[in-house]
């Protein structure tokens, strides 16, 4: 049997996603474009010098203060989308939406599961393979990690969901970025040993 190295098998270890995904079809110049106009700029996070013998508070308190930047670059986002989504609103009247550098609708899918490799989506809408999707969603809401990503189209199924006809659509992540791969793993074993904790507790 082939043996694989311990970081691949970690980048493709699976588990469940419950939470609304909303993505953009790109094609491959507003890939680009996207892609260069949302690289994150360097963060400078201060603080005080710790007293003696909390300094190992520093790193944790840092990484906080990461996730909250993190979060609030998120809000600023939504907040521009729903702009660009009401712009669409007949007779209503709202600002022209900034930096719009992407031209496709938005949709919203329901997650179904997410490993360092890849996700894959609940939606309304079938999408054809090979094609670039910008997907914006929150694994975690305490530390908060909203996460951006980008990916390529590998298949699409049909399924049935609540009665109706929606689309499994499984995304391979294109680009991503090293520390976005490294929280989504340590989300994926965060789930399964809180699973192990709660199957524990009912034995």
């Amino acid at each position: 049997m082939q043996e694989f190295p311990c970081q691949e098998r970690r980048e493709y270890v699976r588990t469940p996603l419950w939470v609304d995904v909303e993505f953009t079809i790109l094609d491959e110049d507003e890939y680009e474009a996207v892609r260069r106009s949302e690289r994150p700029p360097p963060r400078f996070i201060s603080q005080e010098a710790l007293p003696p013998g909390e300094e190992g508070q520093y790193q944790a308190d840092s990484a906080f203060h990461s996730n909250l930047i993190d979060f609030l670059i998120h809000i600023d986002q939504k907040l521009d989308r729903i702009l660009k989504l009401l712009s669409k609103v007949p007779g209503l009247e709202v600002p022209a939406f900034k930096d719009d550098k992407c031209k496709g609708d938005l949709f919203v899918g329901k997650g179904l599961d997410i490993s360092g490799a890849g996700m894959s989506v609940i939606c309304d809408k079938p999408i054809e393979p090979g094609r670039i999707l910008r997907a914006s969603f929150m694994i975690s809401r305490f530390p908060i990690i909203p996460l951006v990503v980008f990916g390529e189209v590998v298949r699409t199924t049909p399924v049935q969901d609540d009665g109706k006809q929606r689309y499994q659509v499984v995304i391979k992540f294109i680009d991503l970025d090293e520390e976005d791969k490294e929280k989504i793993i340590a989300y994926t074993f965060q789930v399964q040993r809180d699973a192990i904790r709660k199957k524990k507790k009912r034995q």
